[in-house]
């Protein structure tokens, strides 16, 4: 099952900024939901880590372990990254890539995600729906939680534009 998700992101904060966060792979990666022990692999001259991922999808909750490997970098603007990972009986796996993209906008940066994941093993089970609206929602909370680390002293989202 292919899965393609999308999200558009205004964030009132300097392009810099938002890059900064985007570059620290285990903060931007430790904003999506289900996400923990975000840690660096120790390749030589690939830049990849490890994370495992818990999430309930339907009467299923998964523990799978991922890796992504960040495969090209535009600096301020583009970051792409591979995915891929397994639960640890190997029933179910995904692979996948990523891209972020950061444009200059009117009110500071805009941020594009996408993400394409194929989802293979017993969790096709479910059916697409299920699974698409899990993945939608976590997508979605994913793009609160970055817009949360550009909340300034005022509580307003963004930070002061340099």
């Amino acid at each position: 099952m292919l899965l393609k998700l999308t999200e558009e992101l205004p964030l009132n904060a300097a392009i810099e900024e938002v890059w900064k966060l985007v570059r620290d792979t285990p903060r931007l990666a430790g904003l999506l939901p289900g996400v923990e022990n975000v840690a660096a692999l120790n390749e030589q001259g690939v830049e990849a880590y490890a994370a495992r991922v818990t999430e309930k999808v339907g009467p299923f909750k998964i523990t799978m372990n991922i890796e992504v490997r960040v495969t090209e970098t535009m600096e301020p603007s583009i970051l792409r990254a591979a995915i891929k990972g397994a639960d640890s009986m190997g029933l179910n796996r995904i692979t996948g890539s990523m891209v972020v993209a950061l444009s200059a906008a009117p009110s500071g940066t805009q941020v594009h995600f996408e993400a394409s994941i194929e989802i293979l093993g017993k969790l096709t089970m479910l059916g697409a729906v299920p699974i698409r609206r899990k993945a939608t929602q976590a997508f979605a909370e994913f793009a609160q939680n970055i817009q949360g680390q550009f909340v300034d002293s005022t509580g307003s989202i963004g930070s002061p534009l340099v």
